[in-house]
């Protein structure tokens, strides 16, 4: 598909082609992807782009929404910067594009969500929806909500919920050390792990609480491991992600600190890459996902879109979240016979969808989105090594268990104002 890299001298071009009628009924349906595309991330934007490209061109392929009309996504680049996420989302608003996706921080999350609230207060009639697919802040759909923001990743309560309901039935989990980085997604991390470790995990004693400066700026992790050793720690709790978590869990493996990681992002693509086998599986890292391609239960059909996807791509998929925001985005277009971001916004609220395990569901009071997630560990002994850029890692994810959509199933505190249908 084509993708549009948004700069400024387009900005007359979008206008002019917007000022011609007779091609209203056929002009696409474009999405702004904010992400970082240049800088240290820009790995993760291109990622994201990826799988953005993937099933937009499979719905433009089906005929599109309404009758013909095609997806279009439209770059945004912020270079993991929360300044000019605020910048990148005015230009598409500028552009007159009506729906934002992003997910890549909680902190360029967070300006989005800030900067819409009042943008579709002061702008009746022309207001602008967020698809957040990875942003998993909890206050986000809870006193941050608004209508016009849907989630399609479980929150970091939901996911720490997760992860100490089955550390409770993990004989070995007994002494935990909790490390976070020190911003808006890692403090949640932390509030979260506090809370469901004495209501889901009360077997587990916390001996240990740290918090770091995030996004790379601790270099050497060996006072924190030499910290956790002192501890007598079993388990590490961690939200850490990036250099934050390969650093981390490397300094553990030199160090030969055995302990399980329990982790929502420790175990990704490109940590197991930067780490390399001996590393990422000294010690089990156990990571939750939406699925994976060597758990025993996936179905056909997703069988054969991970093989389409290998086959597009040489990598392997990773996460299912974009399917899911497809699929359910181009359901609700189609059910409100609207490209309006307040009609689809009520036809998404309570839609329910094709899961992996069993079906996703949209709870119409926050915007968030719920559905079964696996427990994992890396490990070398798989079917389906994991590809990424025609590199074979020689291990993957093998299934440790699954989290039923109703143990995810929290309390919203969101009180949310409707739009008028």
């Amino acid at each position: 598909m084509r993708i549009r890299v948004a700069m400024a001298g387009l900005l007359g071009l979008a206008m002019g082609s917007m000022a011609l009628p007779a091609l209203a009924a056929e002009d696409p349906i474009k999405i702004a992807l904010i992400e970082p595309f240049s800088g240290p991330v820009a790995a993760i934007g291109r990622d994201t782009l990826e799988a953005f490209e993937f099933y937009a061109d499979r719905v433009n392929a089906a005929g599109g929404v309404l009758g013909g009309r095609k997806i279009e996504i439209v770059v945004f680049d912020n270079a993991m910067n929360a300044e000019k996420t605020t910048q990148q989302l005015r230009k598409a608003i500028d552009q007159d594009i009506r729906y934002i996706s992003q997910g890549t921080g909680s902190n360029h999350a967070l300006n989005i969500i800030k900067a819409l609230k009042k943008y579709n207060r002061r702008n009746p009639g022309k207001e602008v929806m967020f698809f957040n697919h990875s942003a998993v802040t909890t206050s986000f759909t809870n006193e941050l909500c608004m209508f016009w923001h849907f989630r399609f990743d479980h929150n970091v309560d939901q996911k720490v919920a997760a992860l100490t309901t089955f550390m409770n039935t993990d004989q070995d989990v007994n002494k935990v050390y909790m490390i976070n980085q020190n911003y808006a997604y890692g403090q949640a991390f932390q509030k979260a792990a506090h809370k469901y470790l004495k209501e889901r995990a009360p077997k587990a004693k916390l001996v240990g609480d740290e918090m770091i400066v995030p996004f790379g700026k601790v270099l050497d992790f060996t006072p924190y491991i030499a910290k956790i050793k002192a501890s007598g720690a079993d388990t590490v709790l961690t939200g850490n992600w990036g250099p934050d978590a390969t650093r981390l869990i490397t300094a553990g493996a030199n160090a030969g600190l055995k302990v399980k990681y329990y982790s929502i992002y420790a175990g990704i693509p490109a940590a197991m890459n930067t780490m390399g086998t001996k590393v990422s599986t000294f010690t089990p890292i156990i990571q939750i996902t939406e699925s994976h391609e060597n758990d025993p239960d996936v179905p056909a059909w997703k069988v054969e879109e991970q093989n389409d996807w290998l086959a597009q791509y040489n990598k392997s998929e990773y996460v299912d979240r974009f399917r899911i925001l497809f699929e359910m985005m181009v359901k609700a277009f189609n059910e409100a016979g609207s490209a309006d971001p307040t009609a689809v916004g009520y036809a998404l609220e309570g839609m329910t969808n094709r899961g992996v395990k069993s079906e996703a569901w949209m709870r119409p009071d926050d915007h968030q989105i719920h559905f079964p997630m696996v427990i994992s560990h890396v490990s070398t002994d798989v079917k389906r090594p994991f590809i990424y850029n025609g590199e074979n890692y020689k291990m993957a994810y093998k299934t440790d268990g699954w989290i039923a959509r109703e143990d995810m199933l929290l309390p919203s505190s969101c009180k949310m104002k409707r739009p008028r249908k």
